[in-house]
C-alpha cells in the first residue's frame, strides 16, 4: 500500500507540473562584447610568420530569439529547457590588425572588409525561482553549451599592399555559457526580461583567412590567425511569449 500511495503521489505531482508546462519564444536585442588576445600568425605554403600580440576586442549589436519548453513547474522552482539563437557581426580581423600593427593601419594599408558574422546556438537549462513575497520579478540562471558558427568575409587588398582578395574562413567554436537575469511578471503570457551571458571558449586558435587570390595569377595559401578563441559577454532585453 505504501508503494501504491507513493506512486499516486508522484503521478499527481507530475501531472500538476505538466499541466503548467508550456512552449515559449523570446525575441531579444542587445549588445555583445567579444574579444581575442594572442599572437598574429601568417601561414603560407613555405613559411610560418608570427607577429605581435594583438587584442581584437569589439562590441557589436546582437539580435535573436530564444525558444524553449517548461519541463517542470510547481511552487517556487521552475525548470525550462531553452535554446537561444543570435546573430552578430564583429570586426575581429580589422581590430586585431590595427592593435598589432598600429591604429588605422588596416585602411592605410589598402585593406577593407573582413568582418566576422557570428551565429550563436546556445543550449541552456534555465532555473527559475519564484519569490512568494516579491512576485513582480522572477530571477533565473543557467549553465549550458554554446556553439558559434563564425564566417569571416573576404578582405579586399588594394595598394600599397597589392591587388587581390584574401578569402575569408569559416569555422565552429564551442564554449561554456553562463547566463542569469530576471523576468518581469507582467501577465501569465507576456514576460519582459533582461539577460546577461558570459561565454568561456574552448580552443586556442582562430583562423580568419584561407588563401590570397591576386587580380592576375593563381591563388596561394595565406592563413591569418590569432592564437586565441573568442569568448564574449552580452546584455540583451526582450519579451517572452508563453503559449
Amino acid at each position: 500500500m505504501r508503494i501504491l500511495a507513493s506512486v499516486v503521489v508522484c503521478f499527481i505531482t507530475l501531472s500538476s507540473s505538466l499541466s503548467y508546462s508550456q512552449f515559449y519564444v523570446s525575441p531579444q536585442v542587445g549588445f555583445k562584447s567579444s574579444g581575442l588576445k594572442g599572437v598574429i600568425k601568417l601561414t603560407q605554403p613555405n613559411s610560418v610568420n608570427t607577429g605581435n600580440v594583438a587584442e581584437a576586442s569589439k562590441t557589436g549589436f546582437v539580435l535573436g530569439t530564444g525558444v524553449g519548453y517548461t519541463l517542470l513547474s510547481g511552487g517556487i522552482y521552475t525548470l525550462d529547457m531553452n535554446v537561444d539563437i543570435t546573430y552578430a557581426s564583429i570586426a575581429y580581423f580589422e581590430e586585431g590588425y590595427n592593435k598589432g600593427i598600429g591604429s588605422g593601419a588596416f585602411a592605410a594599408n589598402g585593406l577593407s572588409g573582413g568582418s566576422t558574422t557570428v551565429l550563436s546556438f546556445e543550449i541552456l537549462p534555465l532555473h527559475k525561482i519564484s519569490i512568494p513575497s516579491f512576485s513582480l520579478l522572477t530571477p533565473f540562471a543557467g549553465v549550458g553549451l554554446g556553439f558559434n558558427y563564425m564566417s569571416t568575409g573576404d578582405i579586399k587588398v588594394t595598394p600599397p599592399s597589392g591587388n587581390g582578395t584574401l578569402t575569408g574562413n569559416s569555422e565552429f567554436k564551442v564554449g561554456l555559457v553562463l547566463t542569469y537575469g530576471a523576468y518581469l511578471n507582467l501577465t501569465s503570457r507576456i514576460e519582459p526580461f533582461v539577460q546577461f551571458k558570459h561565454m568561456i571558449p574552448f580552443g586556442s586558435e582562430t583562423v580568419f583567412t584561407q588563401d590570397y587570390q591576386p587580380t592576375s595569377g593563381s591563388s596561394s595559401k595565406a592563413e591569418y590567425s590569432i592564437a586565441d578563441a573568442p569568448g564574449y559577454f552580452s546584455l540583451t532585453a526582450g519579451c517572452r511569449f508563453n503559449f
